[in-house]
């Protein structure tokens, strides 16, 4: 459509990559300046009850810290621990047994001592633009289940300093800070010879890090042309393990039609890569790889900036909840030729004209700019009168309340305590 307005095509990559970009900050933009219902997504965060260890050694002046106990897993990477009645981070878990903290212990000297893991944020899905709701919804009604929690600013919140160590049914939530990993610069890549039948196919290649489960954006991707004997290597260097940043890379191969960077597994089926691992990764990715099956063997990447959202409940969860968020979210961008929004069809020609506004103010043709301006407000107005979050409104014979405030909910359990 923009092509057909613009009359100019060019099979230019660097034309295509400009014009995909203004597509996609118009597709990210109506995302996220309304609520609107189809930018909504509903998901389970799993919220994790605090771990109380009877038995951890750490040294002072150390950031290893064991027990005999196999109470680790990838959950308690990113989560405090505390040492001494000091919190430290764990950036972390080499094993069942063992975990690295992000600076070094600075107390007195632990043996067989006391420790406890506190799950105190809850790291919301990396697509997370803004929360809209967060629940604990449950299959029976019962008086005991919160269901939906009241939001408490941050303001509140240390107005009235809530205790971060009150532990019970969470009834609130807070907003915390956001989490942000760094990105990569570069990654490092070469060609091995290996047996023939792969195919020439030239591929792109980039890293992120991951902390946490946390990424961070992709570093600057590196082409590299392999022949039909050749497989590539992804040469890694050892990081400290006090970071706990894993490698993950993606590969795109435009000739093939995949534009978008997706992760990929090595040769060995790994994904991801610990910060201890030092030396070549090899990914064979053979010509007959990059076909339709490539879609479902792969993922997209989705991270965009490195930046994590993330929230408190007060008080902090006594057991093991699924908590319900409603969220914004940022949709996948559009970076293949059959790529499809994900918002109701009929208004998909509003992408077109915000980004054709922008095209031609960097044309400096503003009479053009401002008559694709009037469109988008025309469509805007159509997307807000059908899909448009709006605020309940209940009329109640007594008290008339403005529509504004959010209303008490009419019905309660049929059973009292």
């Amino acid at each position: 459509m923009i092509a057909n307005v613009v009359d100019y095509d060019p099979n230019v990559e660097t034309y295509r990559t400009q014009i995909n970009q203004l597509i996609n900050d118009a597709y990210y933009r109506l995302f996220t300046t309304k609520v609107f219902t189809f930018a909504q997504k509903e998901t389970i965060v799993k919220a994790y009850t605090d771990v109380d260890i009877t038995d951890i050694t750490i040294a002072n002046g150390a950031h290893v810290a064991t027990t005999p106990t196999a109470v680790f897993d990838s959950t308690f990477e990113g989560q405090i621990i505390e040492l001494g009645g000091v919190e430290y981070l764990i950036a972390w878990v080499l094993n069942a047994g063992t975990i690295y903290l992000t600076s070094d212990y600075n107390g007195t000297s632990i043996v067989a001592g006391p420790a406890k893991v506190k799950f105190r944020y809850l790291d919301l899905p990396e697509d997370c633009v803004a929360v809209l709701q967060v629940a604990r919804r449950s299959k029976n009604l019962t008086p005991q289940e919160p269901g939906r929690m009241v939001p408490l600013t941050r303001y509140e919140d240390e107005y009235y300093n809530l205790p971060l160590d009150e532990v019970n049914l969470p009834r609130y939530w807070v907003m915390a800070d956001e989490y942000h990993v760094n990105t990569p610069r570069m990654v490092t890549i070469s060609a091995a010879t290996a047996l023939a039948g792969k195919g020439i196919r030239t591929v792109d290649v980039s890293m992120s890090y991951v902390f946490a489960g946390r990424e961070s954006a992709l570093s600057t991707p590196a082409a590299l042309t392999l022949s039909d004997t050749q497989i590539l290597n992804v040469t890694l260097v050892a990081l400290p393990n006090t970071t706990g940043v894993y490698r993950k890379v993606y590969v795109r191969n435009t000739t093939a039609g995949w534009r978008g960077e997706r992760s990929v597994a090595d040769d060995a089926g790994a994904v991801e890569h610990p910060p201890n691992f030092a030396g070549v990764k090899a990914y064979t990715l053979s010509s007959t790889s990059f076909n339709d099956t490539f879609e479902f063997n792969s993922t997209p990447y989705n991270a965009t900036d490195g930046t994590t959202q993330r929230i408190r409940l007060y008080p902090r969860q006594s057991a093991n909840y699924d908590i319900t968020v409603r969220y914004l979210y940022r949709p996948q961008f559009l970076v293949n030729d059959n790529d499809t929004p994900e918002f109701p069809s009929a208004s998909h020609q509003i992408i077109a004209y915000m980004a054709l506004k922008e095209l031609f103010v960097k044309l400096d043709n503003l009479p053009q700019a401002n008559l694709y301006d009037r469109k988008v407000a025309q469509e805007m107005l159509k997307l807000e009168q059908r899909y448009l979050t709006q605020i309940p409104r209940r009329f109640i014979k007594r008290g008339m309340v403005d529509g504004s405030v959010d209303p008490l909910p009419l019905y309660t359990p049929l059973t009292h305590t």
